[in-house]
């Protein structure tokens, strides 16, 4: 069993594609985020590994999870429907998301933690004006886990995280961690501030039944 899966949901056919390796792979030069996470769990005695979504294919790694830990790789805005495969990049819906998963090899009887990895996905947002369709309001990793509980995943548990997250381990006032940034006016310049670890930023969300709608019969007699 693999203890920690950085899932890339992301479609290797889509144009912008490469905006997805070039983030969190090491094509072309890329930032590799995830092998710095990655190198840092094996530090510590876990298993990691990075799993890339392939249309038609499971894979072994995920197929083979009972439990363990499944992060959702991707940026997120509060209320936005999908994530970005790095900047630029496609944008997939949290169905699409949960399609991917279960193309992979995720077992529907999966007992461990799915935590949506993205900035702001236990947020909720404004949609008052707002004619972009991304965005619809409710967080992120709650949509996940209503789609997990709809489509019978109904023993793991799903976290989403508040604020924006480094994408990896990073020097702070605790040490060696992933932590929460907000924007702060700092010597007249906004930066980027650390505020707490983002283990303390994460929420749990649980899959609700999705209302039925109402049969012929009961529409024509309303």
């Amino acid at each position: 069993m693999t203890d920690k899966v950085f899932f890339m949901p992301f479609d290797p056919r889509h144009p912008g594609f490469v905006f997805a390796q070039f983030e969190y792979g090491s094509t072309k030069g890329g930032m590799d985020k995830n092998q710095v996470q990655i190198d840092h769990e094996l530090a510590k005695g876990h298993r990691a590994i990075t799993v890339w979504w392939r249309p038609g294919k499971k894979n072994p790694f995920i197929a083979g999870m009972s439990d363990g830990q499944i992060y959702i790789r991707g940026h997120g805005m509060p209320g936005y429907k999908s994530i970005e495969g790095g900047r630029g990049g496609e944008r997939v819906d949290y169905d699409v998301v949960v399609d991917r998963l279960l193309e992979s090899g995720l077992r529907k009887t999966f007992a461990g933690k799915i935590k949506c990895y993205n900035c702001h996905s236990a947020e909720f947002g404004d949609t008052l004006g707002s004619a972009d369709p991304e965005l619809v309001g409710t967080p992120f990793a709650q949509l996940v886990a209503d789609e997990l509980y709809a489509r019978g995943v109904r023993n793991c548990t799903v976290f989403g995280y508040w604020g924006a997250i480094d994408s990896f381990v990073k020097d702070g006032s605790e040490g060696r961690h992933k932590y929460v940034r907000v924007k702060q006016l700092v010597d007249g310049k906004v930066q980027q501030v650390e505020r707490g670890r983002a283990s303390e930023a994460r929420y749990q969300f649980f899959g609700r039944p999705r209302p039925k709608k109402p049969g012929f019969f009961k529409r024509l007699f309303a």
